[in-house]
């Protein structure tokens, strides 16, 4: 498949909505979202997902593309604060026989100020079988050394930046707190953990010919932090160590 790239219509078009987040602008630019913006966002699903299906099989494009890609229309109380619909969409890859939200994930964001690539690993509710909770804390408190060995190892602090949430009071739940504390006990409070990096528009890392292997790059280098957190198997370790 020929991946024709998100181009400078794709950007143009979540600038327009950030401006225009009405249901009236919404409705009347749909073929734009799927020419600019969909149509596009399935073509990277099938490359990329073809690619990690040898890579990387568990986290191998499921034959329906679209639910890898997020809604644009807000829920609930968000859409009075920022209009009904997100000004971004993001494409996840994640081990589809369970819940995207009980599972970690490699993504790729499109919004009006170019791409990002990066994974996230999150807990959305208080579900104690996400696997943020069964597999990463478990992990983080035998092997935290082995995390930071291969963060150390594959540069990821030079090109990636680095974010963790944990538990606070009010609306949002959350706070920003020290991104990778050496204790493990520190981390017993998160809610979330994301690296990942960017890239602007205008960058040549955007054009056809060289955005796919953008892509297979990072995740290239942002799979052993999915191995890490979130594959149950129990030998995920031997797997790991391949990487280091």
């Amino acid at each position: 498949m020929k991946f024709e790239g998100f181009r400078d219509e794709t950007f143009a078009y979540f600038h327009d909505l950030a401006a225009n987040n009405n249901r009236e602008w919404f409705q009347e630019h749909d073929e734009d979202l799927e020419q600019h913006v969909l149509a596009p966002a399935r073509e990277v699903v099938s490359i990329v997902g073809g690619h990690l299906s040898a890579t990387a099989p568990m986290l191998a494009a499921n034959s329906d593309l679209s639910i890898h890609l997020s809604e644009l229309e807000r829920k609930g109380e968000a859409i009075s604060d920022a209009g009904p619909y997100k000004t971004s969409l993001y494409i996840y890859f994640w081990d589809t026989r369970i819940n995207r939200l009980s599972d970690a994930t490699l993504h790729i964001g499109v919004g009006a100020e170019g791409v990002s690539l990066g994974f996230s690993i999150y807990e959305f509710t208080r579900n104690r079988r996400a696997r943020i909770n069964q597999v990463f804390k478990a992990r983080i408190r035998t092997d935290l050394a082995l995390l930071d060995s291969y963060i150390k190892s594959s540069y990821l602090r030079r090109g990636y930046q680095f974010h963790r949430y944990a538990k606070a009071p009010g609306r949002l739940g959350m706070r920003e707190v020290d991104a990778f504390p050496s204790a493990a006990s520190a981390w017993e409070d998160t809610l979330g953990w994301v690296v990942s990096r960017h890239i602007h528009t205008g960058s040549s890392r955007l054009t056809p010919g060289s955005f796919i292997s953008e892509i297979q790059e990072s995740f290239e280098k942002l799979y052993p932090l999915y191995l890490f957190a979130s594959d149950p198997r129990v030998d995920w370790k031997r797997t790991f160590k391949k990487y280091l």
